[in-house]
């Protein structure tokens, strides 16, 4: 039984007397969402997520879509303090100081396959590369997984066509190294706060940056009249189960396990549900009139090579140092393009849910994970 909708419903309420209640006994986790009810992590990740964890009666979750719990500047601070238990977190700026000065905000843009990219990600800061637990253990985080969206591109009420057509403009941006980007094409990265077509209705920003799926939220497909194309990247670096360090101390080792059991089907639920969504978008898009458009190209160039910055190394790269880093990176996207293709089109959350567990959470260690990489 999905659950998603009740719960969602209370958390938009908040207080509001018809918020299910905790079993008798149950330990209540609060959870910030700076996303919508609506959002495809929300609804399907969180909803998956919840009704995975919630199985047995030790825990109840207090969703707060919106960022209605900490607000929009204290996401990771307000995590890391304890003022929620868990929440979703974008992490393309973090950690910092990885292995050769390679980001994994910008390792992660690599790739053709979203779904393929989150599983190595996700395999890759949890069993391969300590120096990145050790920094999220020192921002106070504990990470359960990375997520995928489909490619991003630009979506606006009026086309931009020229090549300067960013000059000034305020474009909800997902954060590093897209905030760059913008900056490189003069416009102006506005983090999304709240309802991102209600802030496109008032005149707050004049495009999204982000995945056509986003425009499976009719309120946006509403705002939204042209889709420029154009090669944006892959967004594949957050933590949509993203753990308060302190809260994970608290917890007994069979509570971590029931936590880190329910994040591969949470995963598997997002992972999927953004491609359904990119599909029902394609449809929202061709019934309201949005087109495709294709962006100037002075605008393209401009663009080309931001995710091939400084600190980025080309995936097939072989060799000592970063090189290798990457290359190691790459060997794990391959590894999930092959599993997840697979199972063809008819993959389904339990499949990949398995795939994620059998390939990383079943190597975990319930006593240590997460507390281990915060040890002086």
């Amino acid at each position: 039984m999905n659950r998603a909708g009740p719960v969602l419903a209370g958390c938009l309420l908040l207080a509001a007397a018809s918020f299910p209640g905790p079993a008798a006994g149950a330990r209540v986790i609060s959870v910030n969402l700076p996303l919508s009810a609506a959002h495809p992590v929300v609804a399907s990740g969180w909803g998956a997520f919840v009704d995975a964890a919630e199985g047995d009666g030790q825990f109840a979750f207090q969703l707060f879509v919106d960022g209605s719990l900490l607000g929009g500047k204290r996401v990771l601070s307000g995590l890391a303090q304890g003022d929620a238990q868990m929440g979703y977190t974008a992490l393309t700026a973090h950690p910092a100081g990885v292995p050769q000065r390679v980001t994994l905000g910008r390792l992660a843009l690599a790739g053709p396959d979203p779904m393929a990219g989150a599983a190595a990600m996700t395999e890759f800061v949890m069993l391969q590369c300590r120096s990145c637990l050790e920094a999220l253990a020192k921002r106070g985080l504990v990470f359960l997984g990375s997520h995928a969206a489909g490619p991003f591109h630009l979506l606006s009420p009026g086309p931009l066509a020229r090549a300067n057509t960013l000059k000034g403009a305020r474009v909800a941006s997902p954060g590093p190294p897209w905030d760059d980007l913008l900056r490189r094409l003069d416009g102006r990265p506005e983090p999304p706060a709240g309802s991102l077509a209600t802030a496109l209705r008032d005149g707050r920003i004049d495009a999204v940056l982000g995945p056509v799926a986003l425009l499976a939220d009719p309120a946006l497909a509403r705002q939204v009249k042209t889709v420029t194309a154009m090669h944006l990247g892959v967004y594949r670096v957050s933590s949509p189960f993203s753990a308060s360090l302190g809260f994970w101390r608290t917890l007994a080792p069979g509570e971590r396990a029931a936590l880190l059991d329910a994040a591969p089907v949470g995963l598997a639920a997002a992972a999927l549900a953004y491609r359904a969504a990119d599909e029902k978008a394609r449809e929202v898009m061709k019934e309201a009139g949005i087109a495709f458009s294709r962006a100037h190209p002075a605008l393209v160039r401009a663009a080309t090579g931001f995710d091939a910055g400084a600190g980025t190394v080309e995936l097939r790269s072989e060799g000592e140092g970063a090189a290798a880093f990457a290359a190691g990176f790459r060997r794990l996207h391959d590894k999930y393009s092959d599993l997840f293709a697979a199972g063809g089109d008819e993959t389904s959350v339990e499949a990949v849910a398995d795939i994620l567990r059998r390939e990383v959470f079943d190597r975990l260690s319930v006593e240590t994970y997460g507390l281990e990489a915060a040890q002086p």
